[in-house]
């Protein structure tokens, strides 16, 4: 079994998009749902300390920088 991701790119055709899904999905050829934890899984997430520590050593900015100027340098 495969498992695609389907983006409509015309708001215009979501409605002919979805028609012709549940279709396919009533003859039993396909499953599909909307998924709506893709805007979630959008926003970013902020790095623990730990992260932020292991980032740093490995760029291997610690033995030249502060550890805010090392932050300052990576955009953390």
């Amino acid at each position: 079994m495969k498992t695609f991701h389907v983006e409509v790119m015309n708001e215009s055709e979501e409605e002919l998009i979805t028609k012709i899904l549940e279709n396919l999905k009533q003859k039993g050829m396909i499953n599909f749902f909307e998924d709506h934890n893709d805007a979630a899984s959008n926003k970013p997430v902020s790095a623990s300390e730990e992260q932020v520590q292991e980032i740093i050593d490995e760029a291997e900015l610690g033995p030249y920088y502060s550890e805010k100027e090392a932050k300052n340098i990576l955009n953390l």
